[in-house]
């Protein structure tokens, strides 16, 4: 692990720029050629910082648009990738990397220490919490790191269901879909609460934009609001929505014991199935790819 902060930028900055190569798709071949979904993978499971980086260059390696990116998530289910991407997607923090303790994420002092104030362990003024910046620099960088984990961990998992068919070599669509059945359809659970939850964000995020000064002064510059609203909406987590409404119909469609769980799940949650339909329809009106259009075309036929 890095032992202090130039460190930590070094090694993120490797993979950030690692990221960025691969989208290339001769990139994507040699970096395939020199299993570097296998080294990811290791990355992942030794639970150390570069885990988030590796994470983030399985996200890029499954999302391209040609048959090199197709080869990737084969590749990725061929080498035993799923198992340790679902335990990190139900969002078991102890199958996930962990920031190095020199990074501001995994401080570990700053963050006891603010558990400890919020606990009211510590008989100190709540005043101490709130002004400390270095607490909260550390707090928001702990915070983001699991998210980013967990918005990677559900774009891979997208990319898997774009690309995964039944010519896929080593049964790795049933494979996918199979995940989705087993342990009493805990994932579809889990589909099921983060859409609800990245519906409630990016409703929220279009309200705020609309509220918000920058769309008065937008209008009043001749900007298109509507769409610098959907931009909003997007960045606030339509985005990931989006991809867990198609992850959702991948499920439903690939098996009918999971489609009937998540129709009655959605009715628990006082939901249905329009809300997946809805991310699906508003997905496709976004994307110009016709595969991927086609491919949303038949889970709403389906679901």
């Amino acid at each position: 692990d890095p032992t202090n902060e130039e460190e930590c930028e070094y090694l993120e900055n490797i993979f950030d720029s690692l990221a960025a190569s691969l989208l290339s798709d001769s990139n994507v071949d040699a970096f395939l050629e020199r299993q570097g979904i296998e080294l990811m993978i290791r990355c992942i499971t030794e639970r150390v910082h570069a885990g988030l980086g590796s994470i983030k260059i399985l996200f890029f390696c499954v999302s391209g648009t040609s048959e090199s990116y197709k080869r990737a998530a084969e590749t990725f289910v061929d080498a035993g990738g799923l198992k340790i991407l679902f335990p990190i997607f139900m969002g078991r923090k102890s199958t996930m990397p962990k920031p190095a303790k020199s990074s501001d994420a995994g401080n570990i002092e700053l963050l006891r220490k603010y558990a400890a104030l919020e606990n009211g362990r510590k008989g100190k003024q709540q005043e101490e919490k709130k002004s400390s910046k270095r607490m909260k620099r550390v707090l928001a960088g702990n915070k983001e790191w699991f998210q980013s984990i967990e918005a990677n961990s559900i774009q891979i998992i997208y990319g898997l269901t774009r690309y995964l068919d039944e010519q896929s070599p080593h049964d790795a669509q049933s494979r996918l879909l199979s995940k989705f059945v087993e342990k009493d359809f805990e994932k579809c659970d889990r589909l099921i609460e983060l859409c609800l939850k990245y519906d409630i964000k990016m409703r929220q995020a279009e309200y705020d934009y609309y509220k918000s000064d920058e769309a008065e002064e937008a209008e009043e510059n001749g900007v298109d609001v509507d769409l610098a609203a959907l931009n909003a909406k997007l960045r606030g987590g339509g985005d990931i929505f989006h991809r867990l409404g198609a992850i959702v119909a991948f499920a439903a469609m690939g098996s009918k014991r999971s489609h009937e769980h998540i129709i009655e799940h959605l009715r628990t949650q006082n939901s249905g199935i329009g809300v997946i339909k809805a991310a699906i329809q508003e997905f496709a009106s976004i994307i110009d790819d016709v595969k991927q259009q086609s491919q949303f075309s038949k889970y709403l036929s389906i679901i």
